[in-house]
């Protein structure tokens, strides 16, 4: 899958005009931060939320994440978040 970046507008835009079908939360395994990104309908390309500076832009914890998608009009969003599987004894 392709990953591309794009500033909150254009963001913003993709999801009302339907482009995106899918939105995800997905927590970024170096920093703990959490990122979102769409996914293209009928392309296989995900695109994140870009930071200001460049880069994909992180939230420390989800109700700064909430709160931006809520400003983006984004009221179905989805959270993954892989946990390291382990064995029962």
């Amino acid at each position: 899958m392709r990953m591309i970046t794009r500033k909150k507008p254009a963001f913003t835009e993709l999801h009302q005009a339907g482009v995106l079908t899918r939105i995800v939360a997905v927590k970024n395994a170096d920093g703990g931060g959490w990122r979102l990104f769409g996914v293209w309908r009928d392309r296989d390309i995900a695109v994140f939320v870009g930071a200001a500076r460049g880069g994909i832009r992180e939230w420390s914890g989800l109700d700064y994440l909430a709160g931006f998608c809520e400003s983006c009009g984004i009221s179905l969003w989805e959270i993954h978040n892989r946990v390291t599987p382990t064995i029962p004894e």
